[in-house]
């Protein structure tokens, strides 16, 4: 969940699909568009390479740019107009998809590197004879390597893993986007994050002691990357912030980590 340049695989798809009724979720974006009342007869969906920065789309070229020559590439261009622009930020390319006479392009927005794991999400819709709409929520962010995206009806399900200790999804219907949490049980946090948690967190909590001999709040001094990465995993239900905490500050007072399998069964719900 943590290695944000994983590179995804190349998904395509492509179903049958009958008109449902609308999410009960009140929607981000309420105006009305062209779009609103889309029904949908087949889906196609392509994951996209992270590193691809243009996209030939059936209404035009969309290229991601830098606004200024020493800037990070913060900009969208559809057939060499802008469309988008957050300065400062870091724009990519997740999915392609077609439904019908409408292509739908999710991108993303980052901060840069591991200090951010969070990418906030972005719809843009396109249409023939209409301007591009973007589409986006509050909530509309995710770990890259967790977001999935499935179709239901003429509705795009988004999972975006954890938020709070709740399963978070997204749905697109026609150009509303919801956002749904739901109460799950408590899990594993999963091998990969629980290593991490355990070689890389841990360890800066034994090194605090080197700065704090009264280690009183060793987590404190963690280095950007390190806190935005354990409150990343500490989104997921079966992360047990308590007992990190405790054995952070155990760690650093006797200058000694635990062994594996007892951090993983107290910190990550490992059973």
């Amino acid at each position: 969940m943590l290695k944000y340049l994983a590179h995804l695989s190349w998904v395509s798809a492509c179903s049958l699909l009958l008109l449902l009724t609308s999410c009960d979720n009140a929607p981000e974006n309420p105006a009305a568009s062209p779009s609103s009342n889309v029904t949908v007869l087949e889906t196609y969906i392509q994951a996209l390479e992270l590193e691809n920065e243009t996209l030939d789309t059936r209404f035009g070229k969309l290229q991601i740019t830098h606004s200024q020559p020493d800037s990070p590439p913060d900009s969208l261009m559809l057939n060499d107009k802008k469309i988008f622009q957050q300065e400062g930020f870091y724009l990519s390319l997740h999915y392609y998809i077609k439904q019908n006479n409408r292509d739908v392009v999710l991108f993303g927005t980052n901060c840069g590197g591991t200090a951010c794991p969070q990418n906030q999400f972005h719809f843009l819709l396109l249409e023939e004879d209409a301007d591009p709409i973007m589409v986006s929520h509050a909530d509309f962010n995710a770990v890259p390597e967790d977001l999935t995206v499935n179709v239901d009806g003429e509705r795009l399900l988004l999972d975006l893993g954890f938020q709070a200790g709740k399963h978070k999804n997204a749905v697109l219907q026609g150009s509303q986007l919801g956002i749904e949490l739901e109460t799950v049980p408590k899990s594993f946090v999963g091998e990969e994050n629980c290593r991490w948690l355990y070689e890389e967190a841990l360890g800066a909590c034994k090194e605090h002691r080197e700065t704090d001999g009264n280690c009183a709040d060793p987590q404190a001094s963690f280095p950007g990357y390190l806190t935005r990465g354990v409150a990343a995993v500490g989104e997921h239900p079966g992360f047990v912030g308590e007992s990190f905490a405790r054995r952070c500050k155990i760690a650093c007072e006797s200058a000694k980590i635990v062994d594996y399998p007892t951090f993983a069964k107290e910190v990550c719900s490992k059973s």
